[in-house]
């Protein structure tokens, strides 16, 4: 027999459904101005564009990471899928090459830099390069007891807020090895609880935030670096890991399915000269909120100062790459 759901996971679950009901309904009602509504086949559609890229997935064994990779292998990208339990990822590997398409496996911690570096490196060698790199690895919050005077955990810090920067470190090294001009990117997967609070996942929630802001901040190097950023935030998804009690409460209440978020995924990773954007998901499809949404102040003064940072930073980008340029010119008159 199953053992009762302890109080406060009862409160918390009913809590959580209020809320997604009542966020969703607001975002839809009164969406920023800039918002863009999308359908979930215009969505897809932009994966065209990945034929023959080659895409790096961290988190791909299960979830979003493997429902995605599943649908860009479809779509011919070469994959470069990762995950703490290899044997996941090569699983999903095996699957896309006997429907004829391209992937590789390796097991990658994302809270491990090194195991990263070993990641990134295994692609290029196996690829000669990197066009788009999905950072989807990440972990929920167990339950404690928050009312009681222990430390509070924080192992969810590690991959969704430590492994997305490191994921993000590297991805910005090796895509601007890539010449191409048009075409990489750097998708993170955030989550409803980016934007609003979380019952019962107050370190969840911040590292969702904080990977926003991570997300907000890089669009301005990838003006400088040729790399579109974006984020997909879903809401509560329809998955198998809802236990009884939060599958009840959340009865009745429309939730977006996992097919939902692939396709804001695939249309983050590719839909063309698309950068800053936050792709939101509900019941209703996705929701394509751009950086200037974000924008606020008397004539959207951060904006304006957002944008002439942006240009410092392509200066100095500019100003690296003739340096760079001259010593290596120097260097090999030397030899």
């Amino acid at each position: 027999m199953a053992s009762a759901a302890p109080a406060n996971a009862t409160e918390d679950a009913s809590a959580f459904a209020s809320l997604v009901q009542r966020e969703s309904a607001l975002l839809r009602s009164a969406p920023p101005p800039e918002a863009t509504a999308l359908e979930v086949d215009d969505a897809l559609s932009y994966g065209a564009a990945l034929k023959g890229k080659v895409v790096i997935v961290t988190g791909a064994g299960s979830g979003f990471g493997r429902a995605y990779a599943r649908k860009v292998g479809e779509l011919g990208a070469k994959l470069v899928l990762s995950d703490v339990r290899k044997e996941l990822a090569q699983e999903v590997a095996e699957e896309i090459t006997a429907k004829g398409g391209t992937a590789t496996a390796i097991a990658c911690d994302v809270a491990d830099w090194d195991a990263q570096v070993r990641m990134f490196r295994h692609a290029v060698d196996t690829f000669g390069h990197i066009d788009v790199v999905v950072a989807n690895a990440g972990i929920g919050e167990p339950e404690s007891d928050r009312f009681m005077n222990l430390k509070p955990g924080s192992d969810a810090l590690g991959p969704n807020l430590n492994g997305v920067a490191y994921t993000a470190k590297l991805a910005f090294f090796h895509l601007d090895k890539n010449p191409v001009k048009e075409g990489k990117a750097l998708v993170v997967l955030g989550s409803m609880a980016s934007f609003f609070g979380l019952p019962g996942g107050p370190i969840y929630c911040a590292s969702k935030h904080a990977v926003l802001g991570l997300v907000r901040s890089l669009v301005f190097d990838g003006m400088a670096f040729g790399i579109n950023v974006n984020i997909v935030n879903p809401f509560f998804v329809k998955t198998n890991i809802f236990g009884s009690v939060t599958s009840l409460l959340l009865a009745g209440i429309p939730l977006p399915t996992i097919d939902d978020v692939v396709a804001a995924m695939v249309a983050a990773s590719s839909k063309p000269k698309t950068s800053g954007s936050a792709f939101v998901v509900d019941f209703k499809g996705v929701l394509e909120v751009p950086l200037a949404a974000a924008a606020a102040g008397p004539s959207n003064y951060y904006e304006t100062f957002a944008r002439r940072a942006a240009g410092a930073i392509m200066f100095g980008k500019w100003l690296s790459d003739v340096i760079s340029s001259v010593l290596a010119g120097f260097s090999s008159r030397r030899l």
